[in-house]
């Protein structure tokens, strides 16, 4: 039997995404009367689109500020729509929810902005009205901008790179604690003996760390997953070990199949030495595909799409991912060669694929393109196959796409890629009847009823 892969849609709404030419593409229709950008219709047509081709989940990413590392100002990331305006995820997941029965609804939280209390409500408040669907991507730290919009405290919160990490992994053990302080069957409904709850199976946490101090319990009863999916994005060794230790899902981007290759092995690797079935953890690579109905006219959207990208817009995105002010720098000087604060891992995929020897330009402009994902122009046929030789040399379990424009980018794959993907039984056909976004991650390529059975049950 064939492995199926994970899709995924990732966006950073409202207006470009990974790509800086979004928001003025000819075929974007979040900027146009029809479906616009700031108003609902368009995001729930974008679900309905995703879940109609049987897509695991839809995702957002998202930022508190605007990236001002680049010449020290926000001008640059505001003249370029770098990633901003940002609107805040779960307030447009819980619109999409709303329209859909099967897609997954995953967003990105920091574990900068939220103490654990106030984040594990929220997630337990959308797992709940969603029937179970939703996913939280886990981000240890806010870039500058963000820092200073919340006023958050430098000694706690400007970190280094691993205390970051081991702050994270306190601020997930107060969430599950949380999350598990009502016991699945607290709820009784007993009208005759006038008890909605037992209060016996509801239970404080009494955490005391060195990070944070939280009585419980949560004031939410458990949500129809018990806790939310977790993914990560860890690139660096320590982002790595975390990812092996949390993630269910983990989604990277990397140039290309050597890249992907190192990668996955690592995150592997990792999750063996924490304990984890490998197979357990899941891992989707970023694709930014361009298909058209012959190869010419694909690779005809993608000449048009890169023409539209500003150099230096992507050089304004690299330098906030990197926490590091990328002006001080000449243009033809090598991003290899750079020491940062920010996404080493970054860099550290650059050291370990074709683009080794890339400039600070030439990675700016892959930035402005999208964000590093490595583009895909083909038929359908040929992306297909691309698609299917990645997973067989790789290793992966799948692709987060990124969109050049919305929601016809989604749209196109939906119809030209996904059918040969079903047909070669490379994609889902259908999704678990009544299941969670666990259930449906979970069951696809389970190996055993073992693993069906433990996608129902706490992790």
């Amino acid at each position: 039997m064939k492995k199926k892969m994970h899709l995924l849609q990732y966006m950073m709404p409202p207006v470009t995404h990974h790509s800086s030419a979004t928001w003025k593409h000819p075929r974007n229709m979040t900027m146009t009367n029809a479906f616009q950008w700031n108003r609902p219709e368009i995001w729930q047509e974008i679900a309905r689109i995703a879940e109609r081709g049987k897509f695991d989940a839809v995702f957002f990413a998202d930022t508190e500020g605007i990236y001002s590392e680049y010449e020290n100002s926000y001008k640059s990331a505001v003249r370029y729509a770098s990633q901003v305006p940002c609107y805040e995820p779960s307030v447009l997941m819980s619109f999409m929810g709303a329209v859909t029965q099967h897609i997954g609804l995953t967003m990105t939280f920091s574990v900068a902005g939220y103490p654990p209390y106030i984040l594990a409500r929220k997630l337990a408040t959308l797992d709940h009205l969603s029937r179970g669907r939703v996913g939280w991507n886990v981000v240890t730290a806010f870039h500058k901008n963000a820092s200073e919009n919340l006023g958050l405290n430098v000694e706690q919160y400007h970190l280094s790179h691993d205390q970051r990490y081991d702050r994270v992994d306190e601020y997930m053990e107060v969430c599950y604690k949380l999350w598990e302080s009502w016991e699945p069957d607290a709820i009784v409904m007993d009208a005759e003996n006038n008890i909605f709850a037992d209060p016996e199976k509801v239970h404080p946490i009494h955490h005391e760390g060195k990070w944070f101090r939280c009585k419980g319990p949560l004031n939410i009863d458990r949500s129809p997953q018990g806790r939310p999916v977790i993914l990560q994005a860890g690139q660096s060794t320590r982002g790595i070990q975390s990812a092996a230790k949390h993630a269910e899902l983990i989604f990277t981007l990397q140039p290309d199949r050597e890249a992907m290759k190192v990668y996955y092995h690592r995150l592997k690797e990792e999750a063996v030495k924490v304990g984890r079935d490998p197979d357990d953890v899941r891992v989707c690579f970023g694709l930014q595909v361009f298909v058209g109905e012959t190869e010419d006219i694909a690779r005809a959207k993608a000449a048009l799409h890169n023409a539209l990208v500003p150099a230096e817009a992507g050089v304004t995105i690299l330098s906030g991912h990197l926490g590091y002010d990328l002006s001080k720098h000449g243009l033809d000087e090598f991003i290899a060669d750079l020491k940062v604060p920010g996404i080493q891992g970054m860099i550290d995929a650059y050291k370990h694929s074709s683009s080794a020897n890339a400039t600070i330009r030439e990675a700016g402009m892959l930035h402005g393109r999208g964000v590093m994902t490595p583009q895909l122009v083909g038929s359908p046929e040929q992306v297909a196959d691309w698609m299917e030789e990645t997973m067989n040399e790789v290793g992966g379990d799948g692709f987060l796409l990124s969109p050049a424009y919305m929601p016809g980018s989604l749209e196109e794959f939906v119809e030209l890629v996904v059918p040969i993907l079903q047909k070669r039984g490379l994609a889902r056909t259908e999704y678990v009847e009544n299941g969670t976004l666990r259930d449906n991650l979970r069951t696809l390529n389970a190996k055993s009823t073992e693993q069906v059975r433990f996608s129902r049950e706490i992790i």
